[in-house]
């Protein structure tokens, strides 16, 4: 059975939960024609979008995720070592992007709703898996 779990990194979520984001109606859009399909994301993600988003954008997606509608994972602190070794290899990946590709090999997704254009077009696993980017149109 083909694992239609979606992860779902920072800028969607942003875009997601703010109303002047130019990509909140492609954000919207792609959550609607995904129905059924289960979200993750990691806590790192939930962090970073916690502080880009304003004080009720914050709250809402603490209440979608408290909800059931995100499940949100945690990092292993053993593939610390291996995310290290990953950002040096893409000097330029942060954190979060770092986290939910390791997340992606450990639960075995392999799709992520983005608003980014670049990095997980050329991001690969430590499994050399590539993640499908589900892109948010503007």
């Amino acid at each position: 059975m083909k694992n239609t779990a979606t992860l779902a990194d920072t800028g969607f979520l942003v875009a997601l939960f703010n109303d002047g984001d130019r990509h909140h109606m492609g954000a919207r859009q792609m959550l609607a024609e995904l129905a059924g399909t289960r979200l993750y994301t990691v806590w790192e993600v939930l962090t970073e979008a916690g502080h880009l988003l304003n004080d009720t954008g914050k709250l809402h997606l603490m209440r979608w995720a408290a909800a059931g509608r995100l499940t949100v994972l945690a990092s292993d602190p053993a593939d610390l070592g291996g995310m290290a070794d990953f950002m040096a290899r893409y000097a330029d990946a942060d954190l979060t992007d770092v986290a939910l590709i390791f997340a992606a090999d450990r639960e075995r997704i392999h799709s992520i709703l983005t608003v980014d254009r670049k990095d997980f077009d050329r991001y690969r696993s430590p499994a050399g898996k590539r993640i499908k980017r589900l892109w948010v149109k503007d």
